[in-house]
């Protein structure tokens, strides 16, 4: 076989690949079964009643029915859940298309399995003993140290080192404030797609519990915690950077070097946009020093 024959077998397979990939989960068949609910006594025909939502199934509470409904809690008794996994790591830009164009009972929602996985990270970490290296701590203790010309600025300092303290104790919500400088970024980079910026923060929602996935990897493989980033995942930089390229293209319809150049602009304006906030925070220090007459 010549070489040329090679590549057009391997691209041919490639592309037979990307075609499984961006389809869509299929939903089950139509079911044209007569059915009066047994809550509001509406007739219809279907799994669930279109007035109130109740399910056409209904069954006598069992020990198995109990069990199913505590692990609905955690996302681990519907298979939602373990489609959204193996989707995020199988086909995740085409993934977060699909939910973002209406395809919402297929997949877990996201704010729930941002919170499940942060709690799976949690639970690794101390399972295994690993030690936090706490950076943000390390940074409160810098700004506490920093002289200061006012008791306001004092204030302010000390005020945002116990945020940053809170943030850092507080995994779920750390990723939540950092997640609206990434979205802001994402939603620069990409407004020529067609998603607005709320649709931008669930796509980034999304990428973040796909991180979350391939750190909690890294942890069982390594036995150790991923190096840290300015990014809020929980994942190397140039991990998370292949990552993240590979999400671009699936979701945008980029061709690889177009979602390459995309994401290194992505993760600067995302850099940009917390030395901007820094140089803000400075300014506004200065201000209030001036303010008060101290100096």
């Amino acid at each position: 076989m010549s070489i040329k024959a090679k590549y057009q077998k391997v691209k041919d397979c490639s592309q037979r690949i990307d075609q499984r990939m961006r389809q869509p989960v299929a939903t089950g068949d139509v079911v044209h079964e007569h059915h009066v609910c047994n809550h509001c006594g509406y007739g219809y025909e279907g799994r669930y009643c279109p007035q109130c939502g109740m399910s056409s199934l209904h069954a006598r509470f069992t020990f198995s029915r109990l069990t199913s409904n505590f692990l609905d809690i955690w996302g681990f008794g519907n298979r939602p859940m373990f489609r959204s996994i193996r989707d995020l790591l199988w086909r995740p830009g085409y993934m977060i298309r699909d939910y973002l164009e209406g395809h919402h009972l297929s997949y877990f929602p996201p704010f729930k399995m941002l919170a499940v996985l942060t709690l799976v990270i949690v639970f690794v970490t101390w399972l295994f003993d690993f030690e936090d290296p706490l950076v943000s701590v390390d940074v409160a203790q810098a700004l506490n140290s920093v002289p200061h010309t006012s008791k306001i600025t004092a204030l302010v300092f000390d005020y945002i080192g116990r945020v940053l303290v809170y943030l850092d104790k507080n995994d779920l919500y750390r990723i939540l404030v950092q997640n609206v400088f990434v979205v802001l970024a994402a939603w620069v980079v990409f407004h020529n797609k067609g998603y607005n910026l709320v649709e931008t923060f669930f796509s980034q929602i999304y990428i973040n519990c796909q991180m979350h996935l391939v750190a909690i990897l890294w942890m069982l493989i390594t036995w150790n915690l991923p190096p840290t980033f300015f990014l809020p995942y929980f994942v190397p930089a140039p991990l998370s950077g292949i990552v993240l390229v590979f999400d671009y293209k699936q979701l945008y319809g980029l061709t690889f070097t177009q979602s390459i150049v995309k994401t290194l602009l992505f993760i600067l304006l995302v850099l940009a946009i917390y030395v901007v906030m820094f140089v803000l925070l400075l300014f506004l220090f200065g201000a209030l020093d001036e303010m008060t007459g101290v100096g």
